[in-house]
């Protein structure tokens, strides 16, 4: 983060509270609340608001506590000034908002063709634009604090790789919340599979970031990989489905991963 100088102990201290969060506060309502019978995005309720909540207000949360400790409320200005640099090239936000929208889409027309429940459906749910409020939670967190920290010490593609992990298994607690019971015993391989798009996620975000330093076209990369997913796939997909929609999706981000890699061959360099 720019004019700040953070220790390595503050970066650890971002991803300890950035997991507890959503961790203790799911386990809680699952014990209080119970969990959901089937894919939670079908049946919204107060308890499940609460743990969605946790888990995307909880990178926000970890950088202001972190930066808090180290600079008080210059540290905390700083990090959400970071909204004043918006003032980027056309193709950029062309790049941050279409890039995965349209490989779902192509992703979908090829999974069409072997059955029309993958035909994308246009979807303007409350959840397609919720997605714009939890990137941008989640984004303060992962691009505006952490990204920055670990560049100074990474390559962007490790760092996109080490964040992308983390950024994946820290949806863990809340996945088995809200889709363990409709995905019962291929819980685990539908959550391998959609991981591995997050991490293809994470990379293209700091590939962007690398070119413009920018926290809102990353917050509007972000927001275009999960607000894509729900305004174009559809919800009534079977958990079979689900696996192979979340599989072929995350085999075309790596594809672009691989691509913008052998592009750029900064993103290999510290």
């Amino acid at each position: 983060m720019k004019d700040m100088d953070l220790k390595e102990k503050s970066l650890s201290l971002f991803f300890v509270i950035a997991y507890a969060l959503p961790i203790v506060t799911t386990i809680i309502v699952a014990l209080v609340a119970g969990a959901p019978s089937g894919l939670v995005v079908n049946e919204m309720s107060a308890a499940a608001l609460v743990v969605l909540m946790a888990m995307v207000h909880a990178p926000t949360i970890a950088a202001i506590v972190v930066v808090f400790r180290s600079q008080r409320f210059k540290g905390i200005k700083i990090l959400f000034q970071q909204f004043k640099y918006w003032k980027f090239a056309p193709h950029w936000y062309l790049k941050a908002i279409l890039i995965f929208p349209a490989t779902m889409l192509a992703v979908l027309f090829v999974l069409s063709m072997f059955s029309s429940n993958f035909s994308p459906e246009l979807s303007l749910s409350v959840m397609a634009f919720g997605a714009l409020f939890s990137a941008l939670w989640e984004e303060i967190g992962w691009t505006g604090f952490a990204t920055p920290i670990m560049l100074k010490r990474l390559s962007p593609l490790k760092v996109g790789l080490l964040l992308g992990f983390l950024h994946a298994m820290w949806h863990l607690a809340a996945s088995i919340y809200g889709a363990g019971a409709f995905h019962g015993n291929l819980f685990i391989v539908n959550f391998l599979a959609a991981s591995v798009g997050i991490v293809g996620l994470r990379i293209v975000t700091i590939w962007i970031y690398m070119r413009t330093s920018s926290l809102v076209l990353g917050w509007l990369t972000h927001a275009s990989f999960t607000g894509g997913q729900f305004l174009l796939v559809s919800l009534a997909l079977t958990s079979g489905e689900t696996i192979v929609w979340n599989s072929a999706f995350s085999f075309s981000v790596i594809c672009i991963v691989v691509f913008l890699v052998a592009r750029n061959k900064d993103l290999m360099r510290r």
